[in-house]
């Protein structure tokens, strides 16, 4: 999910070269980058008379640059993975629906995915997207520094954390172990400081609203109160105030602090440490719903100048059964989102990703617009202004007139999409 490096290519793997040809296109490095090659390896087994040619970009702009460029120019690939945060744009003009009617015969219906999944992956009342998964922020647990701590329970489950202030007292008493911080929270990158602000912010009962055109439709109080709890948060003893996205994981899994916020990717680095360590659902804050920020990358059919029926058939092919063998993808962190897989006694034996599966739930999307999204430019101004507030360099109040003013005036600006 956090991939940094070069783009690259892979080297098609061919079947028998006289067949149907599929073009696939993802941004997937690393771990994530394996697993996607299994995936994409047992179509190829399952349908040997196919040819996959399969291309890896960079994650981020520039992968979301050059798809949307090839879609434009009638040069996309027959498929393409897109994060459903950044569907809308692109669902407008430059992708094709899903069939319902294709999926059902390939065996996947709605019924077979979350709720909130399902809904945020339509534009206009159809399925753009086809969620491979759920990825939303959660809580990495150090059980030994917890116990330490007095924060689990008797059933060595961290004990329910119900307000922000408990969630404060567990920081303070988790550094008193340590002797460092408690919480390790990455203040100084934009998409956890993000991911954390866009949870409490809809925790907090905030709605924002992008409008093409503008202005922007903010709850103005929550965001405050969003940004005071950052505040509040980064005091050097509960969280540090100037973590960068390497360091926050680091910490946690050299001990220097007994709980992690982040996405479920970094479970890898958790155990290749070889700490004492599970994961849960990040919990509710304010109110009752553990509302978090969330995202799924998903399948989508980039828009065709000619649409060989063939090779789209193979598509939706591909798509389904790269959902159907998503237990594999499962081991990075991710919460497949087909409920035959996340449901099967399979992954609830998986530990700790079935612990936070219920998260799926849960989460929360960020809000709809063309500079919206991960990787995008509201993630990094956002995560800016965090930094600011983390780092008491303005206040919370300042914050949110910045913040409010940027996205103003990036409505002003037509979608370039």
């Amino acid at each position: 999910m956090g991939a940094t490096g070069l783009a690259s290519c892979a080297t098609p793997v061919t079947g028998s070269g006289s067949g149907t040809q599929v073009a696939y296109w993802n941004f997937f490095t690393g771990g994530d980058g394996e697993r996607m090659v299994e995936l994409v390896n047992s179509y190829r087994e399952e349908a040997p008379e196919v040819t996959v040619t399969d291309t890896t970009l960079m994650w981020g702009s520039p992968y979301y640059t050059k798809l949307a460029m090839a879609c434009a120019g009638g040069r996309a690939p027959d498929l393409a993975t897109m994060h459903v945060s950044r569907l809308g744009p692109f669902a407008a003009h430059l992708l094709d629906p899903f069939d319902l009617d294709e999926l059902a015969a390939r065996g996947i219906t709605p019924d077979q995915f979350p709720s909130r999944v399902w809904e945020n992956a339509q534009f206009d009342g159809q399925l753009y997207a086809l969620p491979l998964d759920t990825h939303p922020m959660v809580l990495y647990v150090n059980t030994d520094l917890c116990e330490q701590a007095g924060l689990m329970g008797t059933d060595g489950r961290l004990a329910p954390i119900t307000s922000a202030e408990q969630f404060f007292d567990a920081g303070r008493r988790l550094a008193e172990v340590t002797g460092s911080t408690g919480i390790s929270w990455a203040a100084a990158d934009g998409l956890a400081s993000w991911m954390m602000f866009w949870s409490v912010f809809r925790q907090l009962g905030g709605v924002m609203e992008l409008p093409d055109g503008g202005p922007a439709q903010v709850d103005r109080d929550a965001m405050t109160a969003a940004f005071s709890f950052i505040r509040d948060m980064t005091d050097g003893t509960i969280c540090s105030q100037t973590l960068d996205g390497p360091a926050a994981p680091a910490v946690f899994a050299s001990q220097q602090a007994g709980l992690f916020v982040l996405g479920p990717w970094e479970l890898i680095t958790a155990e290749t440490a070889g700490i004492p360590f599970t994961m849960v659902p990040f919990p509710a804050l304010f109110g009752d719903a553990p509302l978090i920020r969330a995202d799924s990358h998903s399948f989508v059919l980039p828009r065709q100048l000619s649409v060989d029926p063939e090779r789209r058939a193979a598509a939706y092919d591909m798509a389904a059964s790269m959902l159907r063998n998503s237990l594999s993808w499962a081991g990075g962190g991710h919460i497949p989102a087909l409920s035959a897989v996340s449901e099967s006694p399979a992954f609830l034996e998986l530990e700790p990703q079935s612990n936070y599966a219920e998260a799926a739930e849960f989460v929360e999307y960020d809000p709809a617009a063309y500079f919206s999204g991960s990787g995008s430019q509201l993630m990094s101004y956002g995560g800016q202004q965090i930094l600011g507030v983390s780092t008491r360099a303005q206040t919370p109040e300042q914050a949110t007139e910045n913040l409010v003013t940027w996205l103003d005036q990036q409505l002003a600006i037509p979608s370039p999409v």
